[in-house]
């Protein structure tokens, strides 16, 4: 899961890496069985384990999409910046043991700005690695994986309204 930051000073915002797991469904009439033993029902009502990494982002972030099935995200930012970053490097580190936190930098692939600050935000369910953007300024664009491991993108084309 990712989320991102809106923190007062451009330079502590953060796209956040999580992992949750042992998340359980609860029910407010939910018992715990008097027949089960100690092991039984410590298996049953364990804690949920919540971990996170960060990574560096410049500027509050109006939208983070990650892009189905893969270790790269796209965000929107208030400075008008579409930024494409790679975060594998932060999700293995969510399956090590929990150690003290890194925050990781160099993580971003490409940036490319628009004249105004915008929200919308998607990646393509049909087509991999291709991402749309829209400005305030009612300007749409494309852009396109140039490669098949993401490691760079092109802006294909502005579609004007």
């Amino acid at each position: 899961m990712v989320a991102g930051s809106q923190a007062e000073k451009k330079s502590e915002n953060k796209i956040y890496v999580m992992k949750w797991s042992d998340m359980y469904k609860t029910d407010k009439e939910d018992e715990i069985d008097s027949d089960m033993d100690s092991d039984e029902e410590n298996e049953k009502y364990r804690e949920p384990i919540m971990r996170f990494e960060t990574v560096a982002h410049k500027g509050c972030i109006n939208k983070i999409r990650s892009m189905y099935g893969s270790p790269i995200v796209a965000t929107w930012s208030e400075d008008g910046e579409v930024g494409i970053y790679n975060i594998s490097q932060a999700i293995e580190e969510l399956d090590k043991p929990v150690s003290s936190k890194k925050q990781f930098g160099g993580c971003k692939i490409q940036g490319f700005k628009h004249k105004m600050e915008g929200f919308a935000l998607e990646w393509s369910p049909l087509t991999y690695g291709r991402l749309a953007s829209g400005g305030r300024d009612a300007a749409l664009w494309l852009y396109q994986a140039a490669d098949e491991s993401c490691s760079t993108f092109v802006k294909e084309t502005q579609v004007g309204l």
